[in-house]
């Protein structure tokens, strides 16, 4: 099966190499800034299962799953390990998949990079797949997530309201979906002229 590489104008997404695993430690550490927003609630990773989630990511598999479960997100200019995107079954039963978006590295928050990575992510889950629809859970804490699906043009599906007391705080739980149809509309009616 071939490597998977998909390019944007600001970022790559592409299979994992055991190359990735000494920077993706790094960026996965306990102490980085990306866990205050990406699911704070169900607790910081151990150092120990940080280093777990970075050996299992870099170790080549012998027969990669089509369509990929997770890519390596990677700024364009230089291959630099930024991120990574994911999906995971909501449900195999009634073909339901939940995508996720991460930008480990601080330095690329604001700069379109999440944007574009989930927009090169849902392309190629519909076209990889025949399922009907994609989306995504965040949780109010998270503004830079419900931007990148707002600007993606992703629906708010649904709003648990107050569902998560979280330092401090009462937040919101939100999932934003795309139908396939409404995603090739989007798709291509942001490339005619």
């Amino acid at each position: 099966m071939d490597d998977v590489v998909l390019e944007g104008e600001k970022v790559r997404l592409r299979d994992w190499r055991p190359g990735d695993l000494q920077p993706l430690r790094g960026l996965l550490d306990p102490a980085r800034p990306w866990h205050e927003t990406n699911g704070p609630y169900f607790g910081t990773p151990t150092a120990a299962a940080a280093d777990s989630t970075a050996r299992e990511l870099t170790t080549a598999k012998a027969e990669p799953s089509d369509p990929r479960t997770s890519l390596a997100v990677c700024d364009l200019r230089d291959d630099r390990l930024i991120g990574r995107v994911s999906w995971y079954w909501e449900s195999r039963q009634t073909d339901w998949r939940r995508m996720g978006l991460v930008i480990y590295d601080e330095q690329y928050w604001g700069g379109g990079y999440g944007t574009e990575s989930l927009r090169l992510w849902t392309t190629y889950l519909f076209a990889r797949t025949d399922t009907l629809r994609l989306d995504f859970a965040t949780f109010s804490g998270n503004p830079g997530m419900i931007a990148v699906g707002r600007r993606l043009g992703f629906v708010e599906e649904g709003r648990f309201r107050r569902a998560r007391r979280w330092s401090g705080g009462v937040h919101d739980s939100v999932v934003y979906g795309v139908l396939r149809e409404e995603w090739d509309r989007m798709i291509h009616s942001s490339t005619e002229p």
